[in-house]
């Protein structure tokens, strides 16, 4: 009987490729009886991950989720199992995620941006304002920490409005994410539950992030189902919410308004709109089920679409739903600009 012994190739245990790339590991090990090898990969949150049992751990189109630590071990029963570690490392273009695409701001106050840069090549980051390169000034300054990347706003100024994006640059390609800065209030959040808990009415509870005081905010509902042979939604019903908001700190509004004469066992969409002295806030879309509400990742339609490339088709049926608010609403032109976020209700 002879313990196993094992060795990675490469010998030195670290492996460079390029993103889209196949990626073969590869371990030999020896002993009496044959040991057997097991492959995985650690993570230092949830531990290591088992992916295969054979010499060879082949990775296709990787990407910089495959980046990381593997481990190959061999055991056959003779003492205890031997392993090795490969480090594998990805090249790719800078991948960047926001924190936010969407920053609420005012004049006077201070705002921060921040863009994520993925990858393991050294990155440039540079940040416009629309198509304008910015530089640090009195007002404005730009921190890095790691993969995080910061532009801070000091004492907005109205200039200061506008689309904002960070660029990271390196030696394999150029990244670009955008970020809109906006003083109009952001989307209702819906926070009442989804079902109704009373047969014929309905309190809705939203929050709202505005810095300057609601000027306007409306209502309004439909059936979605009106029966099962007839599946088209019912008339929209229109309501001004006259109730004072009630600040939950300085960011925020809270609001709710008791839908009443609803129909037993139906299911309602609502939408709410709200309007500060910067405008009226953006269109998105909350849906759910009878249970639950669940948000959908659907960006906001914007005015300028270079702001979003890649724009899903889903927000062509969002525009015919605000033509058709449009047409509900033929006494207030502003609703063609309309900004809103819907909930599904339930009755039942």
């Amino acid at each position: 009987l002879v313990p196993p012994t094992l060795r990675a190739l490469p010998h030195n245990g670290q492996v460079t490729a390029r993103k889209g790339s196949t990626v073969t590991l590869e371990c030999k090990a020896s002993g009496n009886p044959v040991p057997t090898i097991y492959w995985f990969k650690k993570d230092m949150f949830s531990g290591p991950t088992h992916l295969s049992d054979s010499s060879t751990l082949i990775l296709e189109n990787v990407d910089r989720h495959h980046a990381g630590i593997y481990q190959c071990s061999a055991d056959n029963g003779v003492k205890e199992r031997v392993s090795m570690d490969i480090q594998l490392t990805i090249l790719s273009p800078p991948e960047i995620t926001v924190e936010k695409s969407w920053v609420h701001a005012a004049e006077g106050y201070d705002i921060e941006l921040v863009c994520i840069v993925h990858g393991d090549v050294n990155s440039e980051m540079l940040w416009y304002q629309n198509s304008f390169l910015l530089d640090a000034t009195d007002r404005r300054s730009m921190y890095s920490r790691d993969d995080r990347y910061s532009l801070i706003i000091r004492n907005f100024q109205s200039s200061d409005f506008g689309n904002y994006s960070c660029v990271a640059d390196n030696a394999l390609g150029r990244t670009k994410k955008y970020i809109e800065v906006s003083g109009r209030p952001g989307p209702a959040d819906f926070i009442s539950p989804a079902l109704s808990g009373s047969l014929d009415h309905y309190n809705l509870t939203w929050t709202i992030e505005t810095i300057p005081a609601l000027e306007e905010t409306k209502l309004l509902y439909r059936r979605l189902l009106m029966n099962e042979t007839y599946q088209h939604p019912g008339k929209w019903h229109e309501f001004h919410i006259k109730a004072t908001a009630v600040r939950t700190d300085n960011t925020h509004y809270i609001m709710s308004y008791v839908i009443k004469n609803l129909e037993h066992n139906a299911v309602y969409e609502a939408i709410v709109q709200a309007r500060n002295k910067y405008g009226w806030n953006e269109l998105k879309r909350f849906s759910g089920t009878s249970s639950k509400l669940q948000a959908l990742d659907i960006p906001a339609v914007f005015d300028q679409p270079e702001v979003r490339p890649n724009f899903p088709a889903e927000a062509a049926g969002l525009a015919n739903e605000r033509d058709e608010l449009r047409r509900t609403n033929t006494t207030d032109p502003i609703v063609s600009e309309l900004a809103v976020k819907k909930a599904v209700i339930s009755t039942r």
